[in-house]
């Protein structure tokens, strides 16, 4: 997972602190809503090239006439089998899946610098088989494609972009499991953007019901949006979501699985050794399961020439002695293998001690779970009495996605998914009342050098999904393991992850939490990450940014709750907080940051929905040298003309205000008088969505204050608000500044500026809150300045704002009650 979003000038997001970053725990996969994305405008170079990576899906035409309508060259690469059928277009047919003539079509579509790629992964695969070959055939693609899309960004955005038509949320939700493979593409997409920091990476998932034009329309959204985070992202039709990590499980059943007891015959795959073996010692001494281990390793008997010697020198050295006794040889290879072959048997037979001792009926069966028909065999006389799976066979093969090989792939590939279709096909799949897989965070956030591995624990993750769906009163869970304090990570990687603050897991640890996912209160448990639950790895963030301009369409926004109940007079009007609220939260989306002042904020032509309106909005950001995270945010539209409008203006700055003492004397919640009939008497304008202020509880200029509340409306998916900011509770403080003129001036008023504000923490969402007004300096002629101040029910400040601007306005008194 990457630490920070693309920088724009020096706005940068918090670090995390260490001790945070390596606690050791439990959390579960969850959707996290996200905002309808801003486009950023002029972000491909001009006269740009596109790669569609067509696989006979229906997206394939439709994606490539919007490029081409929007000045696109676009090139097809067809996948062997998949007809010509996008018109105009350069073509590049595969007859095969080799990789000789897959390295040779690629070079021909990059012939030219190419800015984006789209690898349409969206057609439903005949079987799991096919998955699994066009799972690898992506990451085959994406081998030739990083360094030249690398090179290409010295010139405009570059993108690496692959859609798939699961669910909308990556699986979780439970597909059919021939499709779970294709699950397995967002983790090369989320490794990709280690490894290649200046390429735009992008996994898009739609659901399967979404129209043709529908989705083509969400994809390119997707590849224009101006936040290069997250790199997850999934479409159902009514929101847009990413992949994050919660305390409860995402879909959670009420399942109730039997305990696991010693009546229980649990097939264990790798087993026999390693951190597998740690795990399922642990989960001996608590449930004494029987135990079925399955692992490549012969037992055999050990060979004469290495019993007693234990050193690892001593041994390599007497299978050297014996290789030339025998007449061979004595290879570095083959000494190393006779070696691997008795340190494995020892290590078998250590671990059935183990579990024997522990009270657990163990066996080992030595077997290539990658071969179905040797496995059915094996398991044939077990079958009837199996219970349960624990699936910890892996193996790696850490190289780059530019590096990577066909063999590695398969390598890595073979025990994670070939082995896993093989155990679940040769048992009797109702009878599992138990299915852990071994999954890891590499996949969850993706993992430099971990490709395929990532690759192969995210199908995992929505293979889990799929039979947990089918398997409802079943135990199910694929736990992405962080990495282990173990003899497989070396110790100049464990001083990289000390450096980072990022501990291992301690093999101890590792197990009994490994064991304690056999507790009821986990049974809903789906996919779960264990140990730090943090990337192990992180992107870099990208070279600071000049000026930024973002764009979104605010035709129609008048229908949104938050615009139509800010009617004055006849027209819906944006309400200042959430023009604000814009600019807070597409900075924050663009910069990776947060913003937690804002000065100099500015109504310079409100957006008034009478007709008039621009279909689009643009916000300009502009870094500001002299001020160190803080950049100029103008809100403009573009005429017919293409004369420029302004509408408003702020700065915004990502270092924290100093912090304020609690507001003292302030009254208690519930007291002085309602607050219903300022919203009729011509005091405020606003409608049922924005009737926050509830009470009257101090009636004083020198002092006002009311009482507050309201359930915050996620207008676009929150696209309006910040990580301190909402607009409809930032609103509250506007119209408390209104109240403030009425009472005290006697007229209808207008807010036109805020000088300074000061987020402080987030508005209470739905919960009461104080809002304090106090006369400032005084303004000139009918305009009012003053400090505002949103406060908890104990006086902590959450929000404060200065030098608030309001212009006594007598003539929109009938207005306001007509709104």
């Amino acid at each position: 997972m990457r630490c920070s979003a693309r920088s724009l000038g020096s706005v940068t997001a918090e670090p995390e602190a260490a001790p945070e970053r390596g606690r050791i725990g439990r959390a579960q996969a969850v959707l996290a809503e996200l905002p309808v994305p801003d486009q950023l405008v002029d972000a491909y170079p001009a006269s740009p090239a596109a790669l569609l990576v067509d696989d006979g899906g229906e997206l394939t035409q439709e994606i490539a006439v919007r490029l081409q309508t929007q000045g696109w060259k676009v090139h097809v690469l067809r996948l062997p089998g998949v007809p010509q059928r996008v018109e105009d277009a350069v073509d590049h047919a595969l007859t095969g899946w080799g990789v000789t003539e897959l390295a040779s079509r690629v070079e021909e579509a990059l012939g030219e610098r190419v800015s984006l790629v789209l690898d349409l992964c969206t057609k439903a695969p005949a079987d799991w088989a096919e998955g699994v070959r066009r799972l690898a055939h992506t990451l085959l693609v994406a081998k030739h494609l990083v360094e030249p899309l690398n090179g290409a960004a010295a010139f405009g955005r570059a993108a690496y972009t692959t859609v798939t038509r699961l669910d909308g949320s990556f699986g979780l939700s439970g597909v059919d499991e021939h499709l779970t493979p294709l699950g397995g593409v967002a983790g090369l997409v989320k490794t990709l953007a280690v490894e290649a920091p200046e390429v735009f990476a992008r996994a898009v998932d739609l659901a399967p019901g979404l129209a043709p034009d529908a989705a083509a329309a969400l994809v390119l959204g997707e590849v224009y949006d101006a936040a290069t985070e997250p790199v997850q992202v999934g479409h159902d039709g009514t929101r847009r979501v990413t992949l994050t990590l919660g305390e409860q499980p995402a879909q959670p059943t009420g399942a109730q699985p039997q305990p696991l007891g010693s009546e229980d015959l649990l097939v264990v795959t790798g087993g026999g050794r390693g951190i597998t073996a740690t795990c399922v010692t642990e989960l001996a001494r608590r449930h004494r399961p029987g135990l079925l281990l399955l692992g490549r390793t012969p037992l055999e008997e050990e060979p004469e020439w290495a019993r007693g010697v234990t050193e690892a020198a001593a041994l390599k050295a007497a299978a050297a002695a014996d290789l030339k006794r025998a007449g061979e040889k004595p290879t570095p290879k083959r000494v190393e293998q006779a070696y691997r072959a008795v340190v494995g048997g020892r290590e078998v037979r250590a671990t059935l001690e183990a579990l024997r001792a522990a009270g657990s009926q163990a066996e080992y069966l030595a077997v290539d779970i990658t071969d179905p028909e040797a496995t059915a065999a094996a398991l044939a006389p077990y079958r009837s009495r199996i219970t349960g799976l624990v699936h910890g066979a892996g193996v790696l093969a850490d190289q780059l996605i530019a590096q990577k090989k066909a063999s590695e792939i398969e390598r890595v590939f073979a025990p994670k998914l070939a082995g896993l279709r093989a155990v679940t096909a040769a048992l009797d799949a109702d009878a599992l009342r138990h299915v852990v897989l071994f999954s890891s965070v590499a996949g969850f956030f993706g993992n430099r050098g971990q490709s395929d591995y990532a690759m192969a624990n995210e199908t995992l993750n929505a293979w889990a999904s799929s039979w947990k769906r089918r398997h409802p009163a079943a135990r199910v869970t694929s736990l992405n393991w962080g990495a282990w304090d173990s003899g497989m990570v070396s110790p100049e990687i464990k001083a990289v992850f000390r450096e980072r603050g990022i501990v291992l897991i301690p093999q101890d640890t590792g197990a009994e939490m490994f064991a304690d996912q056999f507790a009821a209160e986990r049974a809903d448990d789906a996919v779960t990450v264990l140990g730090p639950t943090t990337p192990l790895s992180e992107r870099v963030p990208a070279a600071p940014s000049a000026t930024v301009t973002v764009e979104r369409r605010i035709a129609g926004l008048d229908r949104d709750p938050l615009v139509a109940d800010h009617v004055i007079g006849d027209a819906p009007v944006l309400p200042a907080a959430a023009a604000l609220g814009w600019a807070i939260g597409a900075v924050e989306r663009a910069t990776g940051g947060e913003v937690r002042q804002v000065r100099d904020f500015s109504v310079q032509k409100g957006i008034v929905f009478d007709g008039t309106q621009p279909e689009n909005a643009r916000l300009v950001i502009t870094p500001l040298p002299e001020a160190p995270g803080a950049v100029q945010a103008a809100i403009r539209s573009v005429n017919q003309d293409g004369a420029v409008r302004p509408h408003y203006a702020a700065v915004l700055d990502a270092a924290p205000a100093a912090p304020r003492t609690p507001v003292a004397g302030l009254p208690d919640l519930g007291g002085g008088r309602p607050a219903d009939g300022l919203y009729t008497d011509g005091t405020l304008f606003h409608g049922p969505a924005l009737r926050g202020v509830r009470r009257v509880l101090a009636e004083e200029e020198s002092r006002l204050v009311l009482e507050c509340a309201l359930a915050e409306h996620r207008t676009e998916g929150g696209a309006f608000a910040g990580a301190h900011y909402a607009p409809g509770t930032a609103d509250l403080l506007l119209q408390a500044a209104l109240v403030w003129v009425r009472l005290f001036r006697g007229s209808a008023g207008l807010p036109l500026a805020v000088g300074h504000a000061e987020l402080h923490h987030p508005l209470p969402d739905g919960e009461p809150f104080l809002v304090l007004v106090e006369p400032g300096t005084a303004g000139a002629g009918a305009e009012a300045r003053l400090t505002v101040t949103a406060c908890a029910p104990d006086g902590r400040v959450l929000t404060r704002l200065h030098d608030v601007s309001v212009v006594s306005a007598p003539q929109l008194t009938a207005k306001f009650v007509s709104g």
